[in-house]
């Protein structure tokens, strides 16, 4: 989905000088965000409006979305985070490259890793800006990129984003293997029509970091997806359980199952989750890949027959992301 908005002094602010555009000519720098939460939104539509003749032409949601938007609206600029839903930012990313190749793209994301800022930036991104970081930096970012400069985050900078080692831990490390993998995002959308699921997480294991991340997701919006971001070892919940136990947890009835803590439990009851599985990827070499969630508006939601459709699309979704 795309909010749109007319171009107006509202949206625009112009003045004798300006930001320069993709070209280096003092207009209008055309911008879509892209980012599924909307206090985020608004920080960037806030900042943006301090400076001269920056325009945001929209607001997307959405990974695929915005492939789609990028080749019809073509923008100077695209401020683009990773953890979307239905696609990927670095995927995305890569697939703007062939769509709309004048295009200049920033990610800006909660996601400070290191080896991620350098997926992102081989995409051909011109720069990558951790959120915790943004209210000094993002302008200066948004500047350097329209001016065909690199810009990677102070938090990041001591790190070498494009140095060759950082290619054998991508390959020991299932969230940065397969985070670009389209298949992920396909079978989530899969999973919840077959197992009559109202929501749904896959996580991929960050064995750098020793914490699973969420890389696709159906029907969750900012709090739930802010709570549950990074998962630790350390971390008792239901997924935590499900990582170092190497084996589904089933909470029948979110509102009464012990597992649970007090937050956690008032982030899933506020996101109309009552019950909820949490099934293992584990690969042939007994590697843990990730976290199959799905999560029911009902208690009980998740019977046995719904567990062995889980296991079997787990099964595959191994076998095609691994293929």
């Amino acid at each position: 989905m795309l909010r749109e908005y007319p171009s107006s002094e509202e949206n625009t602010v112009t003045s004798r000088e300006g930001f320069p555009n993709a070209g280096g000519t003092r207009k209008s720098v055309r911008i879509v965000v892209v980012d599924d939460y909307e206090p985020w939104h608004h920080f960037v539509l806030t900042t943006l409006r301090r400076e001269p003749g920056l325009q945001i032409i929209g607001h997307l949601l959405d990974g695929l979305d915005v492939v789609q938007k990028a080749e019809e609206l073509q923008p100077d600029l695209i401020l683009l985070d990773i953890g979307l839903p239905t696609l990927n930012g670095i995927e995305a990313a890569r697939r703007i490259r062939k769509v709309a190749p004048a295009s200049k793209i920033l990610f800006v994301s909660a996601n400070r890793s290191p080896d991620i800022a350098e997926q992102a930036l081989s995409t051909g991104a011109g720069g990558y800006v951790v959120k915790s970081d943004a209210a000094c930096e993002l302008l200066p970012a948004v500047e350097a990129v329209l001016q065909g400069k690199r810009f990677v985050s102070a938090s990041l900078a001591g790190h070498h984003l494009v140095a060759s080692e950082g290619r054998h831990q991508i390959e020991d490390n299932p969230y940065l293997r397969f985070l670009e993998s389209a298949a992920i995002s396909e079978f989530l959308s899969s999973v919840i029509e077959s197992t009559a699921a109202d929501f749904a997480t896959l996580q991929l294991f960050d064995s750098n970091n020793r914490v699973l991340r969420i890389v696709a997701q159906r029907g969750f919006q900012g709090e739930f997806l802010d709570y549950f971001d990074t998962v630790g070892c350390d971390d008792a919940g239901v997924c935590g359980v499900a990582m170092n136990g190497r084996s589904r947890v089933v909470v029948t009835d979110v509102a009464t199952d012990p597992l649970l803590t007090n937050d956690s439990r008032g982030v899933l009851l506020r996101a109309n989750v009552h019950s909820v599985q949490a099934t293992p990827l584990i690969d042939p070499l007994g590697k843990l890949v990730g976290i199959l969630s799905t999560h029911y508006s009902r208690p009980a939601g998740a019977t046995p027959e719904v567990l062995e459709q889980v296991d079997d699309f787990a099964a595959k979704l191994l076998v095609k992301i691994n293929g």
